[in-house]
């Protein structure tokens, strides 16, 4: 029991658009006693993902060489400072938002609305954003407004009171009422070209380049940019998932991605050969060292291209469409830019998917699939690297902007915002979101907001209260003018989420580094792990048993096995060599109830009790 401190980790990361800024300083800290091997995350959470995983891979490179002190981690640790720099009038961060130039000024309306304050506050913030950004709509409603008052003080015959009094207020409802009616068209402005806009720009209003050649890097070129400064590669040699797995020792990257026009999930990269793109699409998305890759990538296999050249209904030129490179070819600066794609806030990703056209009496075509945001799907995948009995600790950080806005700066110091369970009755209870007002009546919005949040992360919320995960999940709280959708966020607030990451870090070492053995996290993770599984392979071979020897069962299942399948339909054939093994795996899973039929493994077991299923591998 002397040797129980692991010195290799996986990590998962949740999305959550800017709160991604505790990642920089988790991920440096976690690094100082951990060799990165697994790394996942989804929306801004792929950002940091593919950050480490740079960064774990520079390090086994400069092990292997021999020389060097530059393993990049001290460049990720470096991250916050980098996005509080100022750029022009505004931080880093906001500056790697950039707009389509149709979309600008619905987008400085919309950073407007996030800035925080109070509500009233927000309202003339919102209301004066749109007067500015849309005058044309706001002349149009003034001046409609001033003609009906023409007709209808006309229609009266203008014979009014003269008093002071009603002249004063006369005036002020004038110009107020003229004001209202300038809001209401220059929001309809903006509303009728969000619709238009937003169809013609892929659903979202910033693509990820830089809206001009004078502008600072835009998000995936500055992405792309770090990445390749952390990896120590050249731009146009992007860092690839071959790249991670041969590194020694290889590191696994997964991402999650949404594939909107085929209604599921997306692991990425991914594990199909039938996903095409058009490059003239990817060149407003992409730098164009990463197309220029994607494309020579495809180039490798030319049995592909005479697939795709066969193919009935494409239209427009042929030589623009390629087929995706295979998963090692893939940038990891792709698949993270597929992740992040924020509904309305980023551009979303076209593929094309080889597949029956449903029309009558076509054959084979190209159908476009739409991938937008990982978290749509699953916002936190701890289940990415997950295993019946885990070898090494996966560690997961969520999310949550419940502290109070009123709270003061001592009171909501890093050590209020970090949690982690330190035994295994805590982290049981379930998430809260409340939608009552004052009088216990339901708010409408937030009613609507939680069947959303309710729809987009049950999955998660399960998987953080089941033993065996909760325990390493740690989480950070911050505010709700920070992180979230809070582009503008000041230069303090990231510092302090910073700072939020790194004590998260070291909350999480020093629980699963702990020596003294009954208070080590590991050690107690992998015996619940242990304890529950034992209860979740009991609960599934009896019924397994039943089965097998159920006699209304014609052929039988053992009958099935040594047909090889031959009694239904003539599929999955087993080889002689395949037959045999299995006919002893078979016996001894059938051998296992009867040797234990006297225990009850599931009495005291962790509960929530977890449940072994046969789900799809995302993929």
């Amino acid at each position: 029991m002397e040797n129980f401190l692991p010195d290799q980790c996986d990590i998962v990361m949740e999305g959550g658009v800017t709160s991604g800024v505790v990642y920089p300083a988790f991920v440096a800290r976690l690094a100082k006693r951990f060799t990165l091997r697994s790394i996942g995350g989804a929306s801004v959470g792929a950002i940091a993902a593919i950050a480490a995983a740079a960064a774990q891979y520079k390090r086994n490179r400069v092990r292997k060489d021999g020389h060097g002190c530059d393993d990049g981690f001290h460049k990720i640790a470096l991250l916050p400072r980098r996005l509080r720099e100022r750029v022009g009038s505004t931080t880093r961060l906001l500056s790697l938002f950039q707009p389509s130039e149709v979309l600008a000024p619905h987008f400085r309306v919309i950073v407007t609305a996030l800035d925080g304050g109070t509500r009233f506050d927000t309202v003339l913030r919102v209301a004066r954003a749109l007067l500015v950004n849309f005058p044309t709509g706001a002349l149009a409603g003034a001046l409609l407004w001033l003609l009906g008052f023409a007709v209808s003080s006309g229609l009266l015959g203008g014979h009014l009171p003269m008093s002071i009094g009603i002249w004063l207020a006369s005036g002020l409802w004038f110009g107020l009422s003229m004001l209202v009616a300038g809001l209401v068209f220059a929001a309809l402005q903006f509303a009728l070209g969000a619709w238009r806009e937003l169809r013609r720009n892929r659903c979202g209003i910033c693509p990820g380049l830089r809206a001009r050649p004078d502008n600072p890097p835009a998000l995936t070129e500055w992405l792309h940019a770090m990445v390749q400064e952390i990896a120590g590669l050249a731009p146009d040699t992007p860092l690839t998932f071959g790249h991670l797995r041969q590194s020694e020792p290889s590191i696994e990257l997964a991402l999650m991605s949404t594939g909107l026009s085929e209604l599921r999930a997306h692991r990425l990269p991914h594990a199909s050969a039938d996903l095409v793109f058009r490059a003239s699409e990817l060149a407003h998305l992409f730098p164009s060292n990463i197309v220029e890759w994607m494309k020579q990538a495809s180039h490798r296999t030319p049995h592909r291209r005479q697939t795709l050249a066969l193919l009935e209904g494409v239209n427009g030129d042929l030589e623009d469409y390629y087929f995706m490179p295979d998963a090692d070819d893939l940038p990891v600066v792709f698949a993270a830019r597929m992740s992040l794609s924020f509904p309305v806030l980023m551009q979303a990703v076209p593929l094309y998917r080889i597949r029956a056209l449903p029309t009558p009496g076509s054959k084979v075509g190209l159908l476009r699939v739409w991938f937008s945001d990982g978290g749509l799907t699953s916002n936190f995948p701890i289940h990415f690297f997950d295993a019946i009995l885990p070898t090494r600790p996966t560690f997961g950080v969520i999310l949550r902007d419940d502290l109070p806005e009123d709270l003061p700066q001592a009171a909501a110091s890093p050590a209020r915002r970090v949690s982690l369970p330190v035994n295994n009755n805590e982290g049981i209870t379930p998430a809260y979101m409340p939608f009552d007002d004052a009088a216990g009546r339901p708010s409408l919005p937030r009613f609507a907001a939680a069947i959303f949040r309710t729809i987009r992360t049950w999955r998660d919320e399960a998987l953080t209260r089941t033993p065996g995960y909760r325990d390493r999940v740690v989480l950070i709280r911050h505010k709700k003018s920070e992180g979230g959708l809070n582009l503008n966020m000041d230069r303090k607030a990231i510092g302090v989420m910073s700072r939020s990451g790194s004590l998260a870090a070291r909350t999480v070492m020093a629980r699963f580094l702990d020596p003294v053995a009954t208070q080590n996290g590991w050690l107690n993770h992998r015996w619940v792990r242990m304890r529950s599984t034992a209860a979740i392979l009991q609960d599934t071979l009896s019924p397994l048993v039943d089965a097998w020897h159920d006699a209304r069962l014609s052929p039988s299942y053992a009958a099935l096995w040594q047909a090889q399948g031959e009694a239904a339909l003539p599929a999955y054939r087993l080889g002689r060599e395949s037959r045999l093994a299995g006919e002893i795996l078979w016996k001894g899973i059938l051998a296992i109830p009867e040797q234990i039929r006297h225990a009850d493994l599931s009495s005291h077991a962790p509960r929530p009790q977890p449940e072994l299923v046969i789900s799809p591998k995302q993929a």
